[in-house]
């Protein structure tokens, strides 16, 4: 068995939480584990997923038959692709369940926190230049640009939220823990009450980003799509696809982390 990877955070060696699962592992029964999980195990398995459209991030506590089954799919071809995936690699390079939760926490921030705040008023731009141009001819760039204001003003608000109490609060108590000290009771029922409010809040960015996605034909510009319009809709795919990996890290890998210092 090879040594489990470690981390330098704030100059100290971080060793994993959990052992790597080396390659060729990938449970037989996975239709019957959630679609989350699986991500968490192997990150590689999130572009079979993007390819039959199922949501594994606010969606990602729903089995892989559950979802399959209510969206008309051939399991059996996704649990093909899968198994290609999982015998391919053993998803080491981007198994982020290893990860201790400062480090994670500190990963989020400066890559999805950053990528929000520096991508929504560059889309938003595009998205009125397109609304006023092209609306009269494809009047789904309006309601495209009117949910994109209303999902950036919501994101933003989610991630001083995140920054300001939540990690805070999962880094103090993980801390206290890990020195063996007796957590207060009081910061353990709010974390409880902010992860439950966290969630529900990636589940309506979700919902805002699908019915971008459903509005644009999935991202598809039509003929007559001038170079701003491929332009937006390029993007919105890439702030899609950034999305759900965002959600999906906190969701069901951080958040489960959390909820383990609860107990």
């Amino acid at each position: 068995m090879k040594p489990l990877p470690s981390f330098l955070y704030n100059g100290l060696t971080i060793r994993p939480l959990f052992k790597t699962k080396e390659p060729n592992t990938m449970n037989t029964d996975i239709k019957n584990r959630p679609v989350g999980e699986i991500v968490s195990e192997n990150y590689h398995a999130a572009g079979v997923f993007r390819e039959f459209g199922i949501d594994f991030c606010c969606g990602g506590h729903k089995t892989l038959l559950e979802v399959t089954e209510k969206r008309g799919i051939d399991s059996r071809l996704v649990e093909s692709k899968l198994e290609e995936i999982f015998g391919q690699s053993s998803g080491k390079d981007d198994n982020y369940s290893e990860w201790e939760p400062g480090f994670l926490i500190d990963y989020i921030i400066n890559t999805h926190h950053k990528f929000v705040r520096n991508k929504t008023d560059e889309i938003s731009a595009y998205a009125a230049k397109v609304a006023k141009v092209h609306g009269e001819n494809h009047p789904e760039n309006i309601e495209i640009f009117r949910r994109f204001l209303m999902l950036s003003d919501d994101l933003i608000k989610h991630l001083e939220e995140e920054e300001n109490t939540v990690f805070p609060l999962i880094k103090q108590i993980y801390r206290e823990k890990s020195e063996g000290k007796n957590v207060d009771k009081d910061l353990l029922k709010e974390l409880r009450k902010e992860l439950s409010q966290m969630v529900d809040d990636h589940e309506g960015a979700g919902g805002m980003m699908a019915e971008i996605n459903e509005l644009s034909h999935r991202f598809t510009p039509p003929q007559d799509a001038c170079a701003t319009y491929r332009i937006l809709y390029k993007n919105l795919e890439g702030f899609e696809e950034d999305l759900h990996k965002h959600v999906h890290l906190e969701n069901n890998i951080l958040f489960k982390k959390a909820e383990m210092l609860l107990n």
